[in-house]
């Protein structure tokens, strides 16, 4: 990237977002898919202050439903996968739904933070430890690394983590922020195909950089993990040629099809863990060691 380019895409970002074909979806609710040579990217742009819609995380009792199953469940406009999870479906980080903070689970340092509360969104970086969560912080869903910060698209030099997951082409899975903090957007991009290998980690910044209005963004799980829910189907193409179960989701619901808390919470979740995932990896975790389960996918 050359110095005039980042001066440009500084110079705008948050003010506009790529014009194009969105689709509404619903109330502050829009969908657009761009295809592009060697690229095939779903983007949904959501308006956090409208009154008619909430963001929304997985409930304990749902950990491990696939991505369209949890969004039936909750007559989600929108879902996508969320954090890195063991074999048992435990994330990694920090999770808040409906039924409140997820017992074992807290925001350590190790991951990125995509907290929620009513009209509000941001992401919170590793160095912003919210332990216990600010009260506002309605739903959290945690990943990594950072992508963009303070509307500065981190590069591959810069993005922490080995070559074969940082940077070589994967199916990625992330959610930003616009510079006024009202827009939230969630962005899948496929991989796995000769047409579509993915992105990434720098592509996947400098995409929602400059093709969105993303001032803040975090790379959540990707891989076959990588699903996105609009409507009523499953939009793009999962790497694994079938969904993936995952341990958490985020999703946009209306108002008046949430349901609150509906199961109690209970036992703990371990999340010790220091090692990087790669893409799309379910992660055993051991003791201190994050270990990616053989069933990993590319």
């Amino acid at each position: 990237m050359t110095a005039k380019v980042l001066h440009l895409i500084l110079f705008f970002c948050a003010t506009t977002a790529l014009a194009g074909d969105w689709t509404a979806v619903a109330p502050g609710v829009d969908y657009q898919e761009f295809v592009e040579d060697k690229i095939d990217v779903h983007v949904v742009r959501v308006d956090v202050s409208n009154d008619h819609i909430m963001v929304i995380s997985t409930r304990q009792s749902e950990k491990g439903l696939k991505v369209s199953d949890y969004a039936k469940k909750n007559s989600a406009l929108v879902a996508v996968n969320g954090d890195y999870f063991d074999d048992k479906f435990n994330p990694i980080g920090l999770v808040i739904g409906p039924c409140g903070q997820w017992p074992g689970t807290r925001d350590t340092g190790r991951e990125g933070v995509l907290a929620a509360g009513t009209h509000r969104v941001e992401v919170r970086t590793q160095s912003e430890v919210m332990d216990p969560p600010e009260p506002w912080v309605e739903t959290a869903v945690s990943g990594w690394p950072l992508l963009i910060r303070n509307c500065v698209p981190l590069s591959a030099t810069t993005l922490p983590g080995s070559d074969a997951f940082t940077r070589a082409p994967h199916a990625r899975t992330a959610a930003g922020v616009s510079k006024d903090g009202k827009t939230l957007y969630l962005v899948v991009a496929d991989g796995g195909r000769a047409n579509a290998p993915g992105f990434t980690l720098a592509e996947l910044a400098a995409f929602m950089s400059s093709r969105l209005d993303a001032r803040w963004a975090l790379n959540l799980d990707g891989g076959g993990s990588s699903a996105m829910w609009v409507g009523d189907h499953i939009v793009n193409r999962p790497s694994d040629g079938v969904e993936r179960r995952v341990g958490d989701h985020l999703a946009v619901i209306l108002k008046t099809d949430y349901t609150g808390c509906d199961a109690p919470m209970t036992g703990t979740t371990t999340t010790k863990a220091t090692a990087q995932p790669r893409a799309g990896s379910a992660v055993a975790v051991r003791g201190t060691e994050r270990q990616v389960a053989i069933h990993a996918a590319h």
